[in-house]
């Protein structure tokens, strides 16, 4: 499944030459009400909340994903107002990576303490992790639930991998980046092909598309015989 991550001109080159992305905190997103989809007006229900939110958020951050490159709202925001840059990702589906749900309103409360773990169950948590408001639906959000493992600088990492391959690198309308300040920092070799080209606002809608009139340029990836050897390595380093 092909995943865009949106992110300023400095970062992502910083992403690229490094192969990895940063995790995400969840006491460092954006959002307050983060991990509480649900309406809190009893005091000792909040309470079993906040117990909640601190489980859910220690030891593990997310990588955010949006479906589309081509939102005007997502390169203003988290493209650095589109002198940043997009990163696509293919990224296999599965239980690992969820799609948010949007709503209007705050469900209701979950906390029953008549019920074990006072109603604290699967289904509360996975609402928990994967429900905001609907003043958020033009991310059309996914996420990748991580562990907070490699940290440098007081940084989480998640390296790019056969979970998170690097297919794309679409250049900002406004920014000053070129092909070949790009095409250097993806490398020689990468993982798979990744193209790269630069966006525009289309003329007939709201919305960006590609610039034809600009250069493109495909970085060629590992044949399959050393691609699977990788996968390998990958697999036997995280047995031990």
């Amino acid at each position: 499944m092909r995943m865009y991550y949106y992110t300023a001109k400095q970062w992502g080159i910083k992403s690229l030459w490094e192969k990895r992305l940063k995790i995400a905190e969840y006491t460092d997103l954006n959002d307050p009400f983060e991990l509480v989809p649900f309406r809190q007006t009893d005091k000792e229900a909040r309470k079993r909340i906040k117990l909640v939110v601190r489980v859910l958020s220690e030891g593990h951050g997310v990588l955010c994903f949006s479906e589309s490159w081509q939102s005007t709202l997502m390169w203003a925001h988290y493209g650095d107002k589109h002198k940043g840059m997009c990163l696509g990702f293919e990224i296999e589906d599965g239980p690992h990576l969820t799609k948010i749900d949007y709503v209007s309103k705050r469900l209701p409360s979950q906390i029953d303490f008549s019920k074990p773990l006072g109603g604290v169950d699967e289904a509360m948590l996975a609402k928990c992790l994967n429900v905001k408001h609907s003043g958020w639906k033009y991310e059309k959000e996914h996420r990748l639930r991580v562990r907070l493992n490699d940290q440098r600088d007081g940084i989480y990492y998640h390296p790019f991998n056969s979970d998170i391959e690097l297919r794309e690198v679409i250049i900002g309308a406004r920014s000053s980046l070129s092909i070949v300040d790009v095409a250097e920092a993806v490398g020689k070799q990468p993982a798979a092909n990744v193209k790269i080209w630069t966006a525009r606002a289309a003329h007939g809608a709201f919305n960006m598309c590609t610039d034809k009139e600009k250069p493109m340029d495909v970085i060629p990836g590992l044949d399959a015989a050393t691609k699977e050897r990788r996968k390998l390595a990958e697999l036997l380093r995280s047995k031990t």
